[in-house]
Parts: C-alpha cells; sequence; structure tokens
C-alpha cells in the first residue's frame, strides 16, 4: 500500500489535530453511523486489519458503550442525533475525558455530509478532530489510524 500521512488535506478529508498515541494494547476503534450495514462494513475491514472495531447506530446506545469500553479513536457520521448542531460530538468529547488516564487521548472523526451540511468550521469548532466527506473511502480511515497508533 502507498505510503500516505497526515499531510492529507483536501476539500474531502482534513485532520484538525493530528493526535498519536503508543499503546501495548488493543487498539479499539467506534464505527458510529446511522446505516448500520456501511458501519459493519467499516468495523469487519478494519478488524481485518487488527483493529478491535464496533459499529453503533444511535446515539444513546454510543453513549452507554463508551461507558464500559473506551476506543481511542471514533469515527462518527454527523447524521445521527437529534438535532443538526453537532451535540453528539460534544457530548462524546465530554465522556471520553472522564476518568481520562494521564497520556490517555481520543481522535474524534466526523463523517460529514457535504460542504454545504458540515462546513469545516462548523465541525472543528463542535470538537471534532478531522473530517471525512461521505462516502468515505476505509483506506483513508485505514490511513488515519496508522499515523494515530505510532509504532
Amino acid at each position: 500500500m502507498e505510503e500516505r500521512s497526515y499531510d492529507i488535506r483536501t476539500d474531502r478529508c482534513e485532520i484538525f489535530n493530528p493526535l498519536t498515541t503508543t499503546l501495548a494494547g488493543p487498539r479499539r476503534v467506534l464505527i458510529v453511523h446511522s446505516e448500520s450495514n456501511v458501519g459493519d462494513s467499516f468495523a469487519l475491514l478494519l478488524a481485518m486489519r487488527g483493529f478491535e472495531a464496533v459499529q453503533i447506530g444511535d446515539a444513546p446506545g454510543v453513549l452507554r458503550f463508551l461507558r464500559t469500553w473506551r476506543p481511542q479513536v471514533l469515527f462518527v457520521d454527523t447524521l445521527i442525533g437529534e438535532a443538526h448542531d453537532h451535540a453528539l460530538a460534544r457530548t462524546l468529547r465530554d465522556v471520553l475525558t472522564v476518568d481520562q488516564m494521564e497520556g490517555e487521548v481520543a481522535l474524534l472523526i466526523a463523517l460529514a455530509a457535504d460542504a454545504g451540511r458540515d462546513p469545516r468550521d462548523v465541525l472543528h469548532a463542535a470538537g471534532y478532530d478531522g473530517f471525512c466527506r461521505t462516502p468515505c473511502p476505509v483506506w483513508w480511515m485505514f490511513d488515519v489510524l496508522k499515523c494515530f497508533y505510532a509504532h
């Protein structure tokens, strides 16, 4: 596979906060997607690459799940949530910081619609660390994970 990095910045994808972490343990990725078959496919493909990947399709389920399973990376479909105000992203960020250990980081990536519905600046202000416009190619998600999980 061709080498890629966080230097990717286009109108289709961008990382605002290029975080990295070094882990000896499991690399946990949560896919929060409004279409379960798409989210399940992403999770399966990432699991085949060695990640512990889980898909959940609703906001209440995600919040319950986060209390017991602490993923380091979350890919979040911006179509999930009550109103289109990105409240879910802010809530996820709050939940992830509760009982956060020193050195623990979480990367929150928006799986966003077009720039008209999800402008870059709004996604950044909502607390996302980056975005990928949908449809999102799985190789891009894998590249983000490769950069995040430093060796």
